[in-house]
This record gives C-alpha cells, sequence and structure tokens, in this order.
C-alpha cells in the first residue's frame, strides 16, 4: 500500500474542504489489519508535522488525530502510545496543532496503556504550554473536555500533581464567557474538591468561579444541544458550595445576593445556601445570621413572588439544622427560654424576638408570616423545635385564655399551628408539649360543636387543622381523646355549614389522616359515617357531604379504600339505608371502582368478589321490587362492574360470566319482556359480555344461531331496555369475532331483519353493525352506512331516526364496543369513515331537492364531524364548511352548538378558508344565533355562539370584517341582557372585543 499517496491525498482534501472519510476509513483499515503501521503513519506525515507553515503543521496533526479517534484500542501497540502522548504535549507550544493535539490525547486516554504519567505529562503540557482563552469555543471546549476525562479517569495523576492541577485550572478558566464551556469547566469543580486538598489555594479557585454568580444567559430556542439555565446555574452551585474551604468566602456575598431586586437572584442564592449548609463548617454561618434571617423575614412578609418565599424559608430551615446542637442539654433548655424579652445569645434568637414582639402586641402583624417562620425555624432540628415551642406556647395559652376577639383567637391558633407543625414533621414531640396537653385541649375544644354562623367559619377551620396536628402528634393523645378528635373534624365533614369551606377542609383533613394512620380511621370515622348514612331521615344534604367524604378517603388512601367500598355495599345490601339514597351511594361507589382499577388491575379480582359481585346478587333479589330510579341503579351498578369486570383474565371472566347467562339470557331472549321483572336489569348482562375480552367464550352452544335469534327478539320487542341490549350484544360480539367468521355471524343477523316488517329497529340495527364494523374497517360496516344514507335521501319514513342514529355509529357508550371494554379498532378507522362518508353527504346534500332531506344530511354531517379528530377534520375542511354553514342555519339545540363549535376550531386552527364567508355568511349566522328569543337558540348555542364572535377580531384584520361591526354590536349588546348569567358574562366579553376592535 503505497500511505504517502494516501496521506498526500487526505492532506490536499483538508486544504480543499473535501470529504476525507474514505482516505481516513481506508488508513484505519489498513492499520487494523497490519498492512502498515502506526509509526508508519506518522512518518509518512513527518514532511508536513516538520513543515515551517504552520498550515502544513496543522494539516499533518489533523490527519494523525482523525485516525487516532477512529482507531480501536487494539490498533495501538502499547509502546506507542506513550511517545504520541510525549509528541502531542510536545507540540502544544504550536497553536496551530493545539486543537487536534487536544482531541488526540483525549482518544489516547482511553487506551489501557495510558498511564498516570501519561496523563501528568498531558495536563502539565496544557496548564504551561496552552493560553486555552486564546482559541476559539471547539478548542476550549476540547481542553475542558479533556481535563474533566484525566480528573475522572486518572484520579491518582490528579492527586500526584495536587495543587498544580487547582492552580492550572483557574488560570484556564478565567475569562470564560462561553456557557458551553462554563458547563463543563463547573462540573470539574466538585471532582476535583474530591482529589486535591483545595484549602492552600481556596481563595484563587473561589475568586474565579464565584464572579459568575448569579449566572444568567438566554439559550437558543429550537436547539436540543443547547444546557438549560438551570441547569447552569445547578452546576455553578455545585461547584461553589463542593469544599468547606469555600465557606469563610462565600457566605457574606451570598446573603449580600439576597438583597437583590430580581426574584430569580433572590431564589438562586437562598437556593445556594441552602446547599452549602451540607458542606461547609456551621460556623461561617453564625457571622452573618442575623442579616441573613433579617433579610428572610423580610422576603417571607413582603415577597410577591411565592417561589422566593419558599427558597427563603427552605434556606432558614436548612441554616438553623446546621447550626444547630445536635440535642438538647435538658439543664440549659429551661434557661435559654426562661427570660426571651432580655438579650439572648443563641443563634434562634434572630427569629424568636420578633415573633414573641409580635405575640405579644396587641394586633399581629403579618401572623401568618410568624407562624412561617417559626415553622421553618423549629423544623430544623429537634432542639430547635423544643426551643422554639417552649418560648411561643406559653405566650399563646395565656392570651387565648385572656381574649375573646375571634380574628385575635384565629391568628393565634394559625401561628400554634405552625409549630405543632413542625413537631409533626418532624415526628419527635417537643418536650414542652406533654406539659402544656391540658392547655391545648382547652384551645382546641375537642368536644365542641359545629358552629353555624359563617363569622366563625376561618376560626373553626384553623381549630380542625391544630385538631388534626394534635392527632398526628406522636404520643399526644391517648385512645379516648383520639376517637373524640376524629369525631370533631368528621362531624365538621358531614354536618351543615353555611360556610362549604368548613366542610371541604375537614374532608381534606380526613384524608390527610387516612394517609398517615388508616387504622384510626377505620375503627373510628368510618363505622360513625356509616352509621350516619343509615339513620331514618336523614338529610338529603348530609348524605351527599358524607359520601364526598368517603369517596375523597377511598380514592386518596389506597389502603382505606377497599374497607369503605365494602362497607358501602354492606349498607346497600342489607337494607339499612334508605332507597332514595341508593343512586348517589352508588355513583359513590362507581367512581371509587373506577379509580381502583385504573391505578392497580392486581385488585380487581378482589373489588370482584368484594364488591361487583354481592351488589349483582343484590339487584337480582330485590328485582321484583319497584323502585323509581330502578334503570339508573342498574346502570351504576353496571358501569362499576365494565370497570372492574374488564381488567379480569379471561378465565375469571368465564367463571363470572356462566350465572350471569343463567340469571339474565332466557329474558334476553323473550320476546316483548316488557312486563318481565328482570327485563330491566338486562344492563347488567350487557355490560358483562361487552367487557369481556376477544379470547373469552361465551357459554352458548351456536354463536350464529344466538346473534339471530337477539336479532329477532330485538326487532320484535316492545321494550326499548331489551331492544338495546341485544343490540349490544350483537355488536361486541360481531366486534370481537374473528374476521375469517365475522362476515357469517353479521349476514346470520341480517336475515333475521330481512324477514321482519321494518320499522325503527331495522334502522337501529344498521346503525349499531356499522358502530361494531366501521370501527375494524370491515366493508360490511360500509354496507350498512350506505344502506342508511339510501333511507335518508329516498324519503324513508324512519330517515330522521336514520340520521339521528349516526350518532351510534361513532359516539360515545359506556361498554358496547369502546377502547376500555377491547373493543377491535383499526388504525385510521375514523379517517376512513371520513374519507368514504363526507364526500357521499357532500354529493347528496347537492343533488337533494326537499329541506327535510338536507337537514337529515346536515344531523348526518354534524354527528359525523363532532367525533372525528381534529387532524382528520382539518385535512378536507374546504368541502365541509358549506355544509356547517346550513347546518347552523336549518338545525337547532345540540345539533346546532356542535356546528358552531366545529366552525370555531376550523376559524381558530385555519382561518384563511373561512376569509370568503365570515362577514357575508358567518358572522350574520352567529349573531341570530345568540338572539335568546329564538327557540332553537338553547344556552348551549348562544354560548357557542358567543365564543365564536370573540374569535373573529383575533382571526381577522379589520380592514377585513369593518362593515360588519356595527351589526355585531347590536347583536351582542341585547345578548347583555340575556336571562342567563353565564349567556350575560361572554355577550360582555364579546362586545368589549368587537368595541375595541380596530382601535390603536
Amino acid at each position: 500500500m503505497d500511505i504517502q499517496r494516501i496521506v498526500d491525498a487526505y492532506i490536499i482534501g483538508l486544504g480543499d474542504n473535501a470529504d476525507n472519510t474514505s482516505l481516513r476509513q481506508t488508513l484505519v483499515d489498513h492499520i487494523v489489519k497490519g498492512d502498515t503501521s502506526l509509526l508508519e503513519l506518522v512518518q509518512a506525515l513527518g514532511l508536513y508535522l516538520a513543515s515551517e507553515e504552520a498550515s502544513s503543521r496543522s494539516k499533518g496533526a489533523h490527519v494523525l488525530s482523525d485516525v487516532l479517534i477512529d482507531l480501536p484500542s487494539s490498533a495501538v501497540p502499547a509502546q506507542a502510545t506513550t511517545k504520541l502522548v510525549q509528541f502531542f504535549c510536545s507540540r502544544m507550544a504550536d497553536a496551530t496543532c493545539v486543537p487536534y493535539g487536544l482531541t488526540s490525547i483525549s482518544a489516547l486516554q482511553r487506551l489501557p496503556s495510558f498511564t498516570d504519567q501519561c496523563a501528568i505529562d498531558a495536563l502539565r503540557a496544557l496548564f504551561k504550554e496552552v493560553h486555552v482563552q486564546s482559541f476559539q469555543h471547539t478548542t476550549r471546549s476540547t481542553a475542558y473536555t479533556l481535563l474533566d476525562l484525566l480528573v475522572q479517569n486518572r484520579p491518582q495523576a490528579v492527586k500526584t500533581m495536587g495543587d498544580d492541577v487547582v492552580l492550572g485550572f483557574a488560570q484556564m478558566l478565567d475569562g470564560e464567557k462561553d456557557p458551553r464551556s462554563l458547563m463543563i469547566a463547573f462540573q470539574i469543580i466538585p471532582k476535583l474538591a474530591e482529589l486535591v486538598d483545595l484549602k492552600a489555594n481556596a481563595e484563587d479557585i473561589f475568586d474565579v468561579i464565584f464572579c459568575y454568580f448569579p449566572i444568567t444567559f438566554k439559550n437558543r430556542d429550537g436547539d436540543p444541544s443547547t444546557i438549560s439555565p438551570e441547569a447552569l446555574k445547578s452546576a455553578l452551585r455545585a461547584a461553589i458550595t463542593c469544599s468547606p474551604h469555600f465557606g469563610d468566602m462565600a457566605i457574606k456575598p451570598l446573603v449580600e445576593k439576597t438583597t437583590a431586586a430580581s426574584p430569580s437572584v433572590k431564589i438562586d442564592a437562598y437556593e445556594t445556601l441552602t446547599a452549602a449548609t451540607r458542606v461547609y463548617s456551621p460556623e461561617v454561618f453564625k457571622s452573618e445570621l442575623e442579616a441573613l434571617v433579617e433579610q428572610i423575614r423580610e422576603d417571607v412578609v413582603m415577597a410577591p413572588d411565592d417561589k422566593v418565599v419558599s427558597a427563603a424559608l427552605d434556606a432558614l430551615e436548612a441554616v438553623y439544622s446546621a447550626v444547630s446542637p445536635a440535642s438538647p442539654a435538658s439543664s440549659s433548655l429551661a434557661e435559654q427560654s426562661a427570660d426571651l424579652g432580655e438579650s439572648l445569645t443563641t443563634p434562634l434568637d434572630f427569629v424568636l424576638k420578633d415573633a414573641i414582639f409580635q405575640l405579644t402586641a396587641d394586633d399581629i402583624k403579618n401572623p401568618e408570616q410568624v407562624g412561617k417562620l417559626l415553622l421553618a425555624t423549629a423544623r430544623s432540628s429537634a432542639y430547635n423545635c423544643n426551643i422554639v415551642s417552649d418560648a411561643v406556647l406559653p405566650i399563646i395559652v395565656e392570651r387565648m385564655a385572656s381574649t375573646e376577639v375571634l380574628t385575635l383567637r384565629r391568628e393565634l391558633m394559625d401561628v400554634l399551628n405552625h409549630v405543632l407543625s413542625a413537631s409533626c414533621d418532624i415526628s419527635r414531640k417537643a418536650e414542652c408539649l406533654e406539659t402544656d396537653k391540658d392547655h391545648l385541649l382547652n384551645i382546641y375544644r375537642l368536644d365542641a360543636s359545629v358552629p353555624l354562623d359563617k363569622e366563625y367559619s376561618f376560626l373553626h377551620i384553623t381549630r380542625l387543622k391544630g385538631i388534626t396536628l394534635l392527632i398526628i402528634l406522636p404520643e399526644l393523645l391517648d385512645a379516648d381523646e383520639t376517637a373524640l378528635a376524629l369525631q370533631t373534624i368528621s362531624r365538621a365533614a358531614i354536618d351543615r355549614n353555611e360556610d362549604e369551606n368548613v366542610n371541604k377542609e375537614a374532608t381534606h383533613l380526613l384524608v390527610q389522616l387516612a394517609q398517615s394512620n388508616p387504622d384510626q380511621l377505620q375503627t373510628t370515622v368510618l363505622p360513625m359515617f356509616f352509621g350516619t348514612l343509615c339513620e331514618e331521615a336523614v338529610a338529603v344534604h348530609k348524605v351527599s357531604r358524607l359520601l364526598n367524604a368517603l369517596g375523597a378517603i377511598g380514592i386518596a388512601t389506597p389502603k382505606a379504600m377497599l374497607p369503605v367500598l365494602c362497607g358501602l355495599v354492606s349498607v346497600i345490601t342489607t337494607g339499612k339505608l334508605a332507597a332514595s339514597h341508593y343512586v348517589p351511594t352508588l355513583t359513590t361507589i362507581r367512581k371509587m371502582v373506577e379509580a381502583a382499577a385504573a391505578n392497580s388491575v392486581s385488585v380487581c379480582p378482589e373489588l370482584m368478589a368484594k364488591v361487583i359481585d354481592p351488589l349483582l346478587n343484590w339487584i337480582f333479589s330485590v328485582s321484583g321490587s319497584n323502585h323509581q330510579s330502578r334503570h339508573q341503579i342498574v346502570v351504576e351498578i353496571s358501569q362499576a362492574a365494565v370497570a372492574v369486570f374488564s381488567q379480569l383474565d379471561v378465565e375469571t371472566q368465564g367463571v363470572y360470566l356462566k350465572p350471569a347467562f343463567d340469571r339474565y339470557s332466557a329474558a334476553a331472549l323473550t320476546a316483548n319482556a316488557v312486563n318481565n321483572s328482570l327485563c330491566q336489569l338486562l344492563p347488567l348482562f350487557s355490560a358483562l359480555i361487552c367487557a369481556c375480552r376477544p379470547q373469552t367464550h361465551l357459554p352458548v352452544d351456536d354463536i350464529r344461531v344466538y346473534l339471530g335469534d337477539l336479532a329477532a327478539v330485538a326487532l320484535s320487542t316492545e321494550s326499548t331496555i331489551q331492544r338495546d341490549v341485544c343490540f349490544e350484544i350483537i355488536a361486541t360480539t360481531l366486534n370481537k369475532a374473528d374476521s375469517s367468521e365475522r362476515g357469517t355471524l353479521t349476514q346470520s343477523v341480517l336475515e333475521r331483519a330481512n324477514g321482519a316488517d321494518p320499522g325503527v329497529a331495522h334502522i337501529l340495527l344498521r346503525h349499531w353493525l356499522a358502530r361494531a364494523l366501521v370501527s375494524c374497517s370491515d366493508k360490511l360496516g360500509y354496507e350498512c352506512v350506505r344502506w342508511l344514507l339510501a333511507q335518508i335521501t329516498q324519503g324513508s319514513p324512519y330517515s330522521a331516526e336514520a340520521a339521528e342514529g349516526f350518532n351510534i355509529i361513532l359516539g360515545e357508550h359506556s361498554w358496547a364496543v369502546t377502547p376500555a371494554t377491547h373493543g377491535v379498532f383499526k388504525l385510521l378507522s375514523k379517517q376512513r369513515f371520513y374519507a368514504t362518508v363526507v364526500p357521499e353527504i357532500t354529493t347528496s346534500f347537492s343533488s337533494a331537492h326537499d329541506d327535510a332531506t338536507k337537514a337529515n344530511l346536515l344531523v348526518v354531517l354534524t354527528h359525523s364531524v363532532q367525533h372525528m379528530p381534529k387532524s382528520v377534520l382539518m385535512s378536507g375542511v374546504e368541502q365541509v364548511v358549506p355544509l356547517l354553514l346550513s347546518a347552523i342555519r336549518l338545525t337547532a339545540g345540540d345539533l346546532k352548538a356542535t356546528s358552531i363549535r366545529t366552525t370555531s376550531m376550523i376559524m381558530l386552527e385555519t382561518p384563511e378558508t373561512l376569509t370568503g364567508q365570515v362577514t357575508t355568511s358567518i358572522i350574520p349566522l352567529l349573531s341570530a344565533a345568540v338572539v335568546h328569543a329564538s327557540p332553537a337558540n338553547s344556552v348551549e348555542v348562544r354560548q357557542a355562539a358567543l365564543g365564536a364572535l370573540s374569535l373573529v377580531p383575533e382571526k381577522y384584520a379589520f380592514s377585513a370584517i369593518h362593515t360588519a361591526r356595527k351589526d355585531v354590536l347590536r347583536a351582542l349588546a341585547k345578548a347583555r341582557d340575556d336571562r342567563k348569567r353565564l349567556v350575560r358574562a361572554d355577550a360582555v366579553s364579546a362586545y368589549n372585543k368587537w368595541l375595541n376592535f380596530g382601535d390603536l
């Protein structure tokens, strides 16, 4: 191989900026195969490396660097590594070779033959010969990266060089401004601190680092390679706080930075101080503690940004945790808090003096902020918690005993809550709380009744929070006191108050207690709730609050979920609950079951056995009773059953299906079973079948015959419940059937329809077949769709039903053919439906001669469009717009509102599509739709129209629509007097937009 020829070609390519990838790969391949060696490559480059011309030397180093980067470790001889390192170190004095020398050493350092001495030589050359800041960013970044690699991979070499590495790095970094290079440099400093004692050179390295604090920059939008400002801040913070030797120099300037006007600088300074407490000596904080606490107090009271307040309180807690003794001395505790009015010497005085001044004043200023400061201070350690509690509690007890002013009592109680919260957070009871337990019980009055006057509500909420803290405090209350406290909070959650916030807060506190100690809740609160629920003549509003509380507890606390559900099921199935409360109770059960099943599939078998199955047995056992809400009860149980049953495995589903078929199959197949007591329970049967997995086998002898029988019953029955159930079972079975059998099964169903008298049921059958088959892109589904469209265009007596039923094909359903119940949905099935049906609607609409047919086609379009993904609708929006405008003109109620909302969506996404019609058609139609006197304009229509009118000025230029401004304002002025408050609010908003439209 003529290596010289390849090298010369490579050099020429570098001069011409050509792609040398193939030449580089050729050199690498020949070295790997042994056809040539690195030594021969260096010899071939000798003329260039020794040239007097800087560009030639640079190109020679470039070639050698490229080859070394791509060479595998096995291709570089051990003896060559040291020589190559020495060679590139010697070239560091040559500025033209520095970029390639750095990349070459970076490539060599990964080799096993790269020794610690090689690392030392490389570091010395880097620090001595390379003036890093004189190079461009790419070279500077390579230099920092090389140093980072050597510090990480050759720690012994770094330790050997010691202070030389620290000083060399400080010299490298001094003057750096590029955020990308700074990111690497900041990450090096903590690694250096672990290897080298920075004490001797702490000031030098700290001065270079801290000059960047606080660091701010804006990253380039849309560039994924850029670093984030937060990442750079975190890296600098880690560098500043990596060594205890920085403490004496860092604390004072950091405290000064907390006085900055910029919230981001304040937050950065506080967060850096918080991080510093984990590394710096506690002593360095004491000299600046008074100034820091004063600034934190000012920010907590005055700062409008909650993030600043949070960062300040975190810093306060961290600093006091650092300076606090490990444990309180029992002999000195009382002495330290004995006379807080005199001059004190402990670090806590800077917080306690002001707090005590506030608490003893006639009017407490900023009680919430005082409480937060005390909380952060007390939470910092058990020692500080004792001191703060011992100082504050006697003052609050004394003032609470001497005042009856409600606002003052609430403020004092709020501060006390913060102090108690600190003991809860550190899971250790302050020593003074045990001795002052009687005072605490007197303040919070565990047995007090819930006040009805709204004036007391804020005080009562604060009291409930305090009672919760007493319960959480370890070993403060005995069993009887805990039970009484829980009963107090429970009564507040369910008893009627003028201020509903009391009920909401009590419920929230019960959830909090359930999460911290669910056992206490189960033994005290749940029996009380269930007992109240079963009381005679219990008020509806109390039942509602009871169920809200139980639902919140169950959903938020997995351990309490099953006990709550089982308790609710028990009060229903045992007959203890009044029949008028069945529906809201079952709704609560359903919501909890859905949440539990969604969070964990593993709990579903237990839910099925302990919740769903007992409810199914109960409703079957009382099927003969006549209850006015029977259908709603059945639907709630069915939905709960679907949520659980759909998550069971195939085998378990089969176990539960068999008794369901034994109970309900005969009723489902009995024609005209209107008076059959089981007929109203058939939705349960349908729900279980629809929730089955596709692999679950239905316990019938011949599925083809079974579906045909269901179709025959559905077409002849007078019971709408029975009809809908049969259609649901047929649809879900066909949808989940194997594609090879689906056609045969569908034909068996249609054969029954062809032999029966036509009617509404025939129309609905096609809707359900289309729902089942369109979702899985079966051609028979589109045949049903075309059959339905033909009924509309040909003037069938049932054309209105055919049009309205298109909502069945694409609309939502609780269990039949849905993704949640394992329905089969092929990719792009909705797109295919849109592409197939909308053109046919458009063609039929153009050729239709009577308004009834056009109106029905618009109904079909509206139902089709409202269930389409936005991306699908936008792809063919031009042909839809004229029909939507006709739908706004000719339809009413929900359909009209849907058409207006769809038009708004088009206006929002592609306003240019409507430019031609916005003044001639859209604005007049919307203006007419806001008139409340028209029976076609329901509240929903008027709100949709007002929303669309509000959007027009945002999407179109004044010059394009100014001619309609006067008419729109006239219509909106009338709409401001609408009977409905929500409509009036929307009208005022729209009116203001149009009134100011076009003003400079």
